[in-house]
């Protein structure tokens, strides 16, 4: 799996997540791959509100794209 993939997964865990509440400015941080476990960790920012910016990271399995965590940072 390339990280645009694994990106796309995460994207799509975190609007399930946020539902109706509306996300701005969501950008990818951060990434790194364990090739050990088989592990994309995925660092996105966002602005819940102005002038204000909050990260999760989003662990994604490389096997099948399974969301493995979505944490605050």
């Amino acid at each position: 799996m390339k990280v645009e993939e694994a990106v796309a997964a995460a994207k799509q865990h975190l609007a399930a997540q946020f539902g109706e509440t509306p996300v701005r400015d969501l950008r990818l941080e951060e990434f790194l791959f364990d090739d050990h476990l088989g592990v994309w960790t995925l660092t996105f920012g966002f602005a819940p509100a102005e002038g204000t910016r909050a990260y999760k990271i989003v662990r994604v399995a490389e096997a099948d794209k399974a969301i493995l965590s979505a944490r605050d940072r």
